[in-house]
């Protein structure tokens, strides 16, 4: 069928129709239920920062792989009741074990050097006085066997799993891969997604707008939003509100791409052709209309060989908010995560008086959120300065401070 013969069409009529809606976690649920795991691909550990680890790294050896000094100062047995002792040599971090062999010497040591044999114990150099070769113990000196030694083997065992799979590769997690030698790893493929924005009141921010254009702000939002959090790579394509134009850029996408995702032309309004057009292509969506404020218009399609689609509300807040909320936790389960809303405690009383849930922009500080609704879902301003956004799941309730919400950071 024509993409023009649409409006005429029993398809057309159906989309704009007045639809369900469903719960946020109805929603959730059917998205996450639809994903499939992206497949692996082996990369350089230089390459590897906060991609997903899709198999365990091992320990090749203990950890720590030999007794480790802790401290500078001096070894001795503890069993020796000498207060002041011969030093017979230097351990040195990265040089064989030396031996100790009278009771009434020690061994200077270093912090991060193998324990001397015939040692048990290590004595800080705070603790002592040093004078020429004679080690001296000071007056309130006291010790234990095992003090300040790093036992072989207490950290991790050979063999163990070091990284497990399904963790993002911070720097902590790359130095430890470092100490274990893997210096190549199995990491998920970044899902290819393509971000078509729709509208004809839309220009590109470079342009001078007329009284009656906005400037387009959905791709400086979403794009760092996942390719700052190494979630995939994001191509992007403007359309008009031309049902032949986004029907031609649907063909390639839905062939092409791991994930699509729509912003605008939703709802029921003439010129929202974005779900009747999906439909055309894919069918009924899994949902298409959520009791949530703002993104009520969220709708989604994932059928046997398609991408999965996103059609997000148009208005700036409601993109923001629904991705945050669905869209990358989807990217993290397709990846090999398994996310969880954070929780946070209210910095303060707060009335939500609207008749549906709320995801709302908060910022945090000590620990405590305050939340920031906006005046309306294109008051983008509002966002400025924000950390993420916080579920309000009763509607019409007055919350007190202390209340936890699930919260949805940006980072």
């Amino acid at each position: 069928m024509p993409a023009l013969a649409l409006e005429t069409s029993p398809l057309w009529q159906e989309a704009k129709g007045v639809l369900p809606l469903i719960s946020m976690e109805e929603a959730e649920s059917l998205i996450l239920s639809s994903l499939e795991h992206l497949p692996a691909e082996h990369i350089n550990a230089d390459q590897a920062y906060q991609r997903v680890l899709r198999h365990p790294i091992f320990a090749d050896r203990p950890a720590p792989p030999f007794d480790r000094v802790m401290m500078d100062g001096i070894a001795i047995h503890s069993s020796s009741t000498s207060k002041s002792f011969i030093i017979s040599g230097t351990q040195a971090a990265g040089a064989p074990a030396l031996h100790l062999i009278q009771p009434d010497h020690c061994l200077e040591v270093m912090t991060g050097a193998p324990l001397p044999s015939g040692t048990d114990t290590v004595i800080p150099v705070e603790q002592i006085e040093v004078s020429g070769q004679q080690a001296t113990l000071l007056p309130t000196t006291t010790f234990e066997p095992g003090q300040f030694i790093h036992r072989t083997g207490s950290d991790c065992a050979a063999d163990a799993t070091a990284l497990p799979e399904g963790i993002k590769l911070s720097p902590m997690e790359l130095a430890i891969a470092a100490s274990v030698g893997a210096m190549e790893m199995s990491v998920s493929k970044l899902p290819s997604i393509h971000l078509l924005t729709t509208g004809d009141e839309v220009i590109d921010p470079t342009e001078t707008p007329t009284d009656f254009q906005i400037r387009r702000s959905h791709p400086s939002a979403l794009i760092p939003l996942i390719e700052g959090n190494k979630l995939g790579k994001v191509k992007h394509v403007h359309l008009a509100d031309d049902p032949d134009a986004i029907d031609q850029a649907l063909a390639p996408s839905l062939e092409q791409a791991d994930v699509l995702i729509l912003t605008g032309g939703i709802s029921m309004g003439k010129f929202d052709w974005v779900a009747p057009l999906l439909r055309k292509h894919l069918g009924e969506p899994h949902f298409h209309g959520v009791a949530q404020r703002p993104g009520k218009p969220f709708a989604y399609w994932k059928s046997h060989g398609s991408p999965s689609v996103f059609a997000l509300p148009g208005n700036p807040v409601s993109v923001t908010a629904t991705a945050t909320r669905y869209l990358l936790p989807a990217l993290m389960t397709m990846l090999g995560m398994k996310p969880t809303a954070r929780r946070a405690p209210l910095a303060g009383d707060f009335l939500w008086s609207a008749p549906l849930t709320g995801i709302l922009p908060y910022t945090m500080q000590d620990g405590c959120i305050t939340l920031h609704p906006p005046r309306n879902s294109g008051d983008y301003l509002t966002l400025a300065g924000k950390q993420g956004f916080a579920v309000v799941s009763e509607p019409k309730k007055q919350y007190t401070a202390g209340t936890l919400l699930d919260i949805y950071p940006f980072f």
